[in-house]
């Protein structure tokens, strides 16, 4: 590990600086041009009917979180902060003060059933190695996120064909022109309980058409549980040119290096058989390891990506590329004979795609968009060292938005997806005889996608501001994560067919009144070949059963069925006081009578409940509150009572009900040259609530945290 008291404080160290040099002023004509610009987007809100609180904006569609305008209690470094407030996304990592790889499910779906996209171009890897490591949040800060896109639903055919719990998109800021060559830097710095330290300086600026963005971040704690320090670097830049008519290209690389180590038993087992327990770190029984293993998950992470758009005369044209390189290194001691022995095990992930995409407006009533994308993936998971090709995807789609009437919006499209998988049969000697060493699987579908809006405005005066919408899409799913088709390095992938079926959701959505909105959401999924683990009731998980072996290993569920309910309610009750409202149910249905269904979806609450309230107790002060409710988690455990013959009884994770509280206080908003010193003081789980994540782990306890953020 990193020593994490090497933090640099040069940007505490700045902001100090900055803020004893400052006076306390406004300008009176810059607070009356603030005030006539709320006025503005409020109208602007009322006319549009798209409503919300502070940040957020609702459509039928989706729903956009505005990063630079949602007041977050606390930091906000990385993306998954900010989902956290909409009840279809679970956060479900071991601590909320180490951002950590596939820490959310959305809709209840895992990071292999639904899309994280940057730009539209979906964030994808290989996976696997003792975690599904598809998406590491530590890489996604926010420091140029400008929007983040959630679409419910496996309705657009503009994402990957994973995307059946919906799409997270994140929209980078675009570059400008600027009209100084002085650029703007934002700093912040913040601590919290358990030493964690967020640190982040940003600067954004430019000459004429050149345009250049660089960013910093630091993110490190001593970690609530025992053994689970945590160091993280992360550098970023970009680079642009701006393009006559708006259009521009950008190549940006960012780096990150992460040291991170894993909770481990407390009280654990020593080295001598004693027990080992640290008091000053919660009970954690049900850690994978013991004290003196000291295991790690070390990562190096890179990427190039390169952006271009351009409006031409058939249409806005955009170019998204990008290649990345990620490592993991699962490390530990272990105990041969009399010695202890460090065992490193180096994970390297390769990863390059693209997408093409042409946008033709033929007039206001018509929207075409085609396009295509691809990514081809490898891993060393099948010669070390060397990068070997895992997974090849190529997307083919059009989709066209029609206003058929000035009450009735259409949006049909069909995407087009090809999958070719890689599998590994045994390093030395083929798991299933007959076999050939490295299995090839391919797959192919066409995936018709719609979506209706009724705007109901001319049906009755009483139904201004309403719309109905209705979302009809197929689902279709091949294995492309190497959990699936090479779980534990088993070939379960050479008898593996995809997921297909069918997806529905309506929406209702109201302005209720000034700008407060109300969007119910009813969804229900029908999933047929529904990939599961089945390795603990399987038959054939040996290379012994030749032809079969490891058929049943992971297998195709014979019908899996969800439904949902999802309610947002959020706007402004004053002109002081604004509030979000998100409430979600689901429900997981194996309708086989496969052993391995019962466990399929099990350890996902039912009932979800967020609430947040923003207050401007001064107009210089906001007070902020969180609330959220998680219903029981229910896990499956099962039980062999006379062979093939198994029982299952429930084991249920309780439900809790969480608070956070903050205070923001604006110091100045324009000082000489410093803008918007910020200070941000919270408590998160103010009433110390007791309660577990889902895999036993013991949450965080009440801590306290300041951030102070500034502009110049």
């Amino acid at each position: 590990m990193k020593n994490i008291q090497k933090t640099p404080w040069i940007i505490p160290a700045l902001l100090l600086a900055g803020t004893m040099t400052s006076a306390s002023a406004m300008a009176a004509e810059e607070a009356l041009e603030e005030v006539k610009k709320d006025i503005k987007e409020l109208e602007e809100i009322v006319v549009s009917a798209e409503s919300g609180a502070q940040g957020i904006v609702l459509s039928p569609t989706e729903t956009v979180i505005k990063t630079d305008q949602f007041t977050n209690i606390g930091d906000a470094d990385t993306v998954d902060e900010f989902l956290k407030h909409h009840t279809i996304v679970d956060s479900r990592a071991q601590s909320d003060l180490v951002p950590d790889d596939d820490s959310i499910t959305l809709r209840g779906f895992s990071n292999n059933r639904f899309v994280t996209a940057i730009d539209g171009l979906t964030v994808q890897k290989t996976g696997g190695r003792k975690s599904s490591h598809i998406v590491d949040f530590a890489l996604l800060p926010t420091f140029l996120v400008d929007t983040i896109e959630i679409l419910p639903g496996p309705h657009s055919a503009l994402y990957d064909a994973k995307g059946i719990g919906g799409v997270l998109n994140m929209v980078t800021k675009r570059p400008k022109q600027r009209d100084t060559l002085k650029p703007d830097v934002s700093l912040s710095t913040g601590f919290r309980s358990y030493n964690t330290q967020r640190h982040n300086v940003t600067l954004e600026g430019g000459a004429q058409n050149f345009t250049y963005d660089f960013a910093y971040q630091k993110n490190s704690s001593d970690g609530y549980l025992r053994h689970h320090e945590s160091d993280i670097d992360t550098f970023f830049t970009r680079l642009g040119y701006l393009l006559p008519e708006d259009g521009l290209i950008t190549l940006s690389g960012s780096y990150t290096a992460a040291d991170r180590a894993t909770p481990v038993k407390n009280p654990g087992t020593a080295l001598d058989g004693s027990e080992d327990y640290d008091s000053s770190y919660p009970t954690y029984k049900d850690a994978s390891f013991q004290p003196w293993e000291e295991p790690t998950w070390n990562k190096e992470a890179h990427s190039l990506r390169l952006h271009g758009d351009k409006s031409t005369a058939i249409g806005t044209l955009s170019l998204n590329a990008y290649t990345s390189k990620e490592d993991r290194d699962r490390a530990y001691y272990v105990k041969e004979g009399k010695d202890i022995v460090y065992t490193p095990w180096l994970t390297e992930w390769w990863q390059h795609g693209g997408k093409l995409q042409d946008e033709i407006q033929w007039n206001d009533d018509h929207l075409t968009t085609i396009g295509a994308d691809m990514v081809q993936m490898y891993d060393d998971g099948i010669v070390d060292n060397e990068d070997t090709e895992r997974i090849n995807k190529k997307g083919f789609y059009v989709q066209h938005q029609w206003n058929l009437l000035p009450s009735l919006d259409l949006r049909l499209g069909t995407r087009y997806e090809d999958v070719t998988i890689w599998v590994s049969n045994g390093s030395k000697s083929p798991y299933i005889s007959g076999k050939e060493a490295i299995i090839e699987r391919n797959w192919s579908e066409p995936i018709p996608k719609s979506f209706l809006t009724w705007k109901m405005d001319d049906v009755a005066p009483w139904l201004r501001n309403t719309s109905l919408s209705a979302g009809i899409s197929k689902i279709w799913h091949a294995p492309d994560y190497h959990g699936d088709y090479n779980p534990q390095g088993k070939p379960a992938g050479a008898w593996l067919e995809p997921e297909h079926g069918m997806g529905y959701d309506l929406v209702f959505m109201r302005r209720l009144w000034r700008d407060i909105a109300l969007k119910a959401n009813y969804s229900f999924y029908t999933i047929e070949d529904y990939i599961a683990t089945n390795s603990s009731f399987a038959q054939y998980s040996s290379p012994k059963y030749g032809k079969l072996a490891y058929s049943d290993y992971k297998i195709n569920l014979e019908e899996m069925q969800r439904q949902g309910l999802e309610l947002e309610l959020d706007g402004h009750l004053t002109d002081d006081l604004s509030f979000y409202l998100t409430y979600a149910w689901q429900n997981f249905d194996n309708q086989g009578d496969e052993p391995a269904g019962e466990k399929a979806q099990d350890s996902q609450a039912e009932n979800r409940l967020t609430l947040g309230l923003r207050y401007n107790l001064f107009e210089q002060t906001i007070l902020m509150l969180d609330y959220s409710y998680q219903g029981e988690e229910v896990i499956e455990v099962s039980e062999e009572v006379q062979p093939d013959t198994w029982v299952f009884y429930e084991v249920e994770n309780p439900s809790y009900n969480v608070f956070d509280f903050g205070v923001q206080q604006t110091l100045f908003e324009d000082t000489y040259n410093m803008k918007d010193l910020k200070l941000n003081l919270y408590v998160k789980n103010l009433l110390d609530e007791e309660y577990q994540e889902t895999k036993g782990t013991p949450s965080t306890d009440r801590t306290f945290g300041a951030t102070l953020s500034m502009r110049f």
